[in-house]
């Protein structure tokens, strides 16, 4: 199937800075830096003094170039003209040399870059910030997925009637695709591998090809139903492949199915895209959070007022275990992230009269009852109700994020969270009932009841 490559143009209203990027003598490229012109990115306290592009690639960095602001070009020097795959960071520092600003670009060639116009989006670190070029409806409770690895896929909702339409925002050049496809069914989940993805809803699943606009009808194999999933989060491991987790849903019966859907497994020609299969929990679960941790697979926590307040599936297996020093968690529309191999963080959601819950750090090596160790270490309480919501984390035991919404408002609510400290982080513009995702390039947006997207980053 070919690569969707969609016609799109460049718009350039809202840059503040340019690169000149020789490949050799004659070959010239450009980075154009894109900010949210409202968020003082350059401006805000502490100002930012210095700018530094750099060359990621992998684990690896190399520093291009460094600039003292104010300015309007940074000049990258040559560069040669290989085949080397980097993302090309900016990165924003004041005067105590401080890291205050960042962005990053999709993944590129050098020699790609010879006459091109390449496209960032720097932001204050911490804050939220507007993406430029706003979508063309204010959808709320969307599907949010990432497709090729370059659009941010807006989809679903609670209005039926735009729930089947789409909306790709291109975080190469950072505008909407402009005729973006109509889907078949309304999904309520969605897994992705390439153009194609699986679309599902109670009653009926869907291939669609983003490349081609073709569609067909998708049959699970034995052992569960489009009802047993249809609504659940899903949760992508480290290989790509993908856990609709039924559990998470918010509306019907609790569930303790799991649908794995693996791109990379080529093996069953009755699945062109991807192999299925089932996995089952060892309780029924409904709104419970699930996240992918390095050591214990996929995790599952909450959701239930009698099962253990936490439960595993590890890679390679099927079935869930029960973690029975987690008492039972009744905890409703939580978000979970991991923070290492064995600790998850779980966020928001509501228990009895819709209670916040706390913030709760889950040591799942803990046997309980130990001197040495504690199964819930307590990060305090969100100052409201935030349910549904999603929790995330980048790498560091210690820091996260929650987005949700308000209990009965839906308003959206953003949250700082570390052990010692909950903060508020104040949405550019007021949302309803939004989701929220990780980017193409790293940060995590948000989208919903408003048509801007809105970004954060670590």
């Amino acid at each position: 199937m070919n690569r969707f490559v969609p016609a799109l143009l460049l718009v350039p209203a809202l840059a503040l800075a340019g690169g000149v990027l020789g490949c050799n003598s004659s070959d010239t490229g450009s980075i154009q830096i894109i900010t949210d012109e409202e968020a003082g990115t350059f401006t805000a306290s502490p100002a930012l003094t210095k700018l530094s592009v750099v060359a990621e690639s992998g684990d690896a960095s190399t520093v291009l170039a460094t600039a003292q602001l104010p300015t309007s070009t940074i000049d990258l020097g040559q560069l040669s003209e290989t085949a080397s795959v980097v993302s090309i960071a900016v990165e924003g520092f004041d005067s105590s040399n401080t890291q205050r600003a960042f962005g990053a670009t999709l993944p590129v060639e050098y020699g790609a870059l010879a006459g091109q116009t390449i496209s960032v989006f720097v932001q204050r670190k911490g804050t939220l910030a507007r993406l430029p070029s706003p979508l063309t409806d204010v959808r709320q409770s969307p599907t949010l997925s990432v497709l090729q690895g370059e659009y941010l896929l807006v989809t679903g909702g609670s209005e039926t009637p735009v729930a089947k339409t789409t909306q790709l925002y291109d975080f190469g050049f950072f505008t909407p695709v402009g005729t973006p496809p109509t889907l078949p069914i309304a999904p309520q989940s969605i897994a992705l591998a390439g153009t194609v993805a699986w679309l599902i809803d109670d009653t009926a699943g869907w291939y669609f090809d983003f490349s081609s606009n073709a569609s067909a009808a998708l049959a699970l194999p034995t052992g569960g139903t489009f009802a047993d999933i249809a609504g659940g989060a899903t949760v992508i491991d480290a290989n790509g492949a993908q856990y609709i987790v039924g559990a998470t849903r918010l509306t019907g019966s609790p569930t303790d199915k799991v649908l794995k859907v693996d791109p990379n497994d080529g093996t069953n020609s009755a699945y062109p895209y991807g192999n299925t299969t089932w996995f089952t929990l060892s309780a029924p679960r409904l709104g419970a959070a699930a996240a992918w941790t390095s050591t214990y697979g996929l995790v599952v926590a909450g959701g239930s007022n009698t099962a253990a307040g936490v439960e595993y599936v590890m890679s390679g297996s099927s079935t869930g275990v029960a973690l029975t020093q987690f008492p039972p968690d009744p905890a409703f529309g939580a978000g979970a992230a991991a923070l290492d191999g064995a600790h998850v963080l779980v966020a928001g959601g509501g228990t009895g009269l819709f209670q916040d819950p706390g913030v709760r750090d889950l040591d799942l090596g803990c046997a309980g009852g130990s001197a040495s160790c504690a199964t819930v270490i307590s990060w305090g309480n969100l100052p409201v109700v935030v349910s549904p919501a999603q929790t995330f984390s980048w790498g560091a035991t210690s820091d996260g994020l929650v987005v949700g919404n308000e209990f009965g408002a839906g308003t959206t609510h953003v949250f700082r969270l570390s052990p010692t400290s909950i903060t508020e982080v104040p949405t550019r513009t007021p949302h309803t009932n939004a989701r929220a995702a990780w980017s193409p390039v790293g940060s995590i947006v948000l989208f919903g009841g408003a048509d801007v997207i809105e970004s954060f980053t670590p």
